[in-house]
Formats: structure tokens, C-alpha cells, sequence
């Protein structure tokens, strides 16, 4: 058998005819299976067509059932290197605990507004820079104002979590990218509370926004929370 790509590991199941057109198939081992492709020499380029692909066929799978997502240019250099990996103890328990679970990935941005209301509270500084305009005041504000608003962030970002508390099994953190960026999470959910998940935002939507706003995604495979092994990039 070739070089096979990995794009993840599910039950055993049959392929839809479309994926399977395009190729993909999979090696079963008892209770589990893993979702491949064969593989041409040469490496995986990591282009946005790839990319793209490669979240295809592991998010169409997933819809229906179970999916541990190897992340993007995971090769195994044979079928045996496939039963290896299914084989291992890890592989049950994951499949287990991830059954019916899904990831939702919520963002949270504030509008400009929010800069007025955090340095509303810093009259002092304000009035010192505009009595003085120096480099030193403009810096003290700009930090001040810096510091409020991470103060913010995690007033929100808590009111936020508790708010979803109840319904969420496991969190992952980025951390706000951006100046107007709230927070950046991975939420690990059960399939059957995404809408109430989406109704409990709506609810602390109306609390929050604005200023904030929140953009959620999903029902995704749980991405996060899964990591089979390193993958090998070109």
C-alpha cells in the first residue's frame, strides 16, 4: 500500500459517494477507522486549496458521527502505520469521550465605543494630557487606557463564561488578537446543546452589546481538544 494521508480517525462507517469519488476511504480496525487517502511522493503543501480540502472532508464526516481530526499534512507511510496508530489505547478513550461532542469557536469584539467608556473613567489623565500635551502624558494615557481595557476584557469574558457555564464540557483560550478583540475561545460542547448555547449568547447579547459582540461558529469537529500526533508538514 502507498503513502496514505491522514485526516482523521471515526467509527467504521461507509464513505459518502462524494468524498469517495474524490478518493478518500477508510482502514478499519474493530471499533475504529481511519479516514485516508492515498498519497502521491512528494510533500504536502500546506496552499489554501489544501487547506480547504482537507477541512472538508474531516467537517462533512463529522456531521453524522464521531470524528478525531489529525491536523492538516499528517502522513502515514503504510497501512500498517494506520493500524498502529487505531491500535493504540488513547484512540478508544477519545472516540469515547467524543462521541457526541463538537466544537464551537466564539469570538468577541467590541466596538470603537468601548475606547470613550474605558477612558471616561480616567478624567485625571485626560485632563493632564490636554492641559499638557507632552509625549510622557500621551504615554500614560495610552497605557491607562491599555490597562482598562484588558480590565474589561476579563469582566466580560467572565460574565461570558459563567453565563455558558452549565452547558460547556471544556474551554480553550487564544487570547484577544487586536485592539477592539475580546476574547478568542474553543468551546468543547455536546452536539444536543449547541442551540442552546446560541440562545444563551442571544441572551447575554443583550446585557453586553453593545459595546460587544459575538460571532460564534460551529457544530465543528472538536479541533482543539484532539491531537493525535505532530504532524509533518513540507
Amino acid at each position: 500500500m502507498s503513502r496514505l494521508y491522514l485526516y482523521g480517525v471515526t467509527r467504521p462507517r461507509e464513505v459518502e459517494e462524494r468524498l469517495a469519488e474524490q478518493g478518500i476511504f477508510l482502514i478499519a480496525a474493530e471499533d475504529c477507522a481511519a479516514i485516508v487517502s492515498d498519497l502521491d511522493e512528494g510533500p504536502v503543501e500546506a496552499t489554501r486549496r489544501n487547506l480547504l480540502a482537507h477541512a472538508d472532508v474531516v467537517e462533512q464526516l463529522h456531521v453524522e458521527a464521531v470524528v478525531l481530526p489529525a491536523r492538516f499534512g499528517h502522513v502515514l507511510e503504510s497501512g500498517e502505520e494506520a493500524f498502529e496508530l487505531l491500535a493504540l489505547p488513547e484512540i478508544e478513550q477519545l472516540l469515547e469521550r467524543h462521541e457526541t461532542t463538537c466544537e464551537l469557536t466564539l469570538k468577541g469584539t467590541y466596538e470603537e465605543s468601548v475606547l470613550a467608556e474605558v477612558g471616561a473613567e480616567l478624567g485625571p489623565l485626560r485632563a493632564a494630557y490636554r492641559a499638557e500635551p507632552s509625549v510622557d502624558a500621551g504615554i500614560a494615557l495610552g497605557e491607562a487606557v491599555g490597562e482598562g481595557l484588558s480590565e474589561r476584557r476579563a469582566h466580560d469574558a467572565s460574565l461570558v463564561l459563567e453565563g455558558l457555564g452549565p452547558l460547556i464540557i471544556d474551554l480553550v483560550s487564544s487570547g484577544p488578537s487586536g485592539e477592539l478583540a475580546a476574547f478568542d475561545f474553543a468551546l468543547l460542547a455536546d452536539r444536543d446543546s449547541v442551540e442552546a448555547i446560541a440562545a444563551r449568547l442571544e441572551e447575554l447579547a443583550a446585557r453586553l452589546s453593545p459595546p460587544l459582540h459575538f460571532k460564534l461558529v460551529g457544530p465543528l469537529p472538536p479541533y482543539s481538544f484532539v491531537h493525535l500526533t505532530s504532524p509533518a508538514v513540507a
